[in-house]
């Protein structure tokens, strides 16, 4: 299990989308405080630079180099990819040395990808700079490669069609998958059959898929693919009652803050017992 230290970078980004929570926020840390908090701490050595959008930032080249410097062993960039569409960006991105991209996106269809960000030829831009990163690592070696998920944002407005998003993006290899629950009216029992057929699609193309904000106990059969087993989470989740006395409970961290859907507390169902997939859960958690 790989757990990064995540340093935020302020809200400021060049989309707007209509599920973000970091946009109401009115914060730019300057380099000074940067470097403060990427001062390597003694157990963790890989971090996860998030915002806003960090690329945007005119200083992203000397926050990477100054990571890098600091001695983290992995760095990560959740981005949209729009600013990589340059490939000038992508290659000094990749020099400077974040090869771990967590790309983020709404459709495969630009008028509901764009309907989200509110940026009319926002996925034109983030396909471009998905596959300038994945055409860097075709030509050079191993050293200058790039290892790219791609989050998959939940909404209402692509819940029915996550295994056509999947499989329009097969063609750029791929490296992981991320479902995250991010619309917090969608109603998680009606998007759970398309999860799980999505998680199916992405087995049989061999490539590796996990879930964020979504609980243990209405993913059976696909509890190993919740992220937080293998990954910390932080204080932005709640549990209800009903989840007093659930076997996962030190595991799971519950229901999202932001989630406020209608069948809410109603799609939680605590898991009884404790078979075998509960404790292998908690073997892989503990890898």
């Amino acid at each position: 299990m790989v757990s990064y230290k995540r340093i935020y970078l302020g809200s400021s980004c060049n989309n707007s989308c209509l599920y973000c929570i970091e946009k109401s926020k009115d914060a730019y840390p300057d380099m000074p405080d940067v470097q403060d908090n990427l001062v390597q701490s003694d157990t963790l050595d890989s971090v996860e630079l998030y915002g806003g959008e960090p690329t945007t930032r005119k200083d992203i080249f000397s926050i990477v180099d100054e990571a890098r410097n600091s001695g983290y062993k992995r760095i990560k960039i959740v981005t949209n990819a729009r600013t990589c569409s340059d490939i000038n960006t992508a290659v000094r991105l990749i020099e400077y040395g974040c090869h771990h991209y967590e790309i983020k996106l709404h459709h495969s269809r630009p008028d509901l990808h764009d309907y989200v960000t509110q940026v009319k030829g926002s996925l034109q831009e983030t396909v471009q700079g998905l596959a300038n990163l994945r055409r860097i690592n075709s030509f050079h070696q191993e050293a200058f490669s790039a290892f790219i998920s791609l989050r998959i944002s939940l909404s209402r407005q692509n819940y029915q069609d996550i295994d056509s998003i999947l499989l329009a993006f097969i063609p750029y290899r791929i490296d992981r998958y991320i479902l995250s629950l991010d619309d917090s009216d969608l109603e998680l029992s009606k998007a759970l059959p398309h999860i799980q057929n999505a998680i199916n699609l992405a087995i049989l193309n061999r490539t590796w898929i996990t879930t964020q904000k979504i609980p243990f106990c209405t993913m059976r059969g696909f509890e190993h693919h919740v992220s937080e087993v293998y990954h910390s989470h932080d204080n932005t989740y709640r549990k209800p009652g009903i989840c007093n006395g659930c076997p996962m409970d030190e595991l799971c961290p519950g229901l999202h803050d932001s989630y406020s859907g209608i069948d809410g507390v109603d799609a939680l169902k605590p898991l009884q017992g404790n078979d075998q997939m509960i404790e292998d859960i908690r073997n892989l958690a503990n890898e």
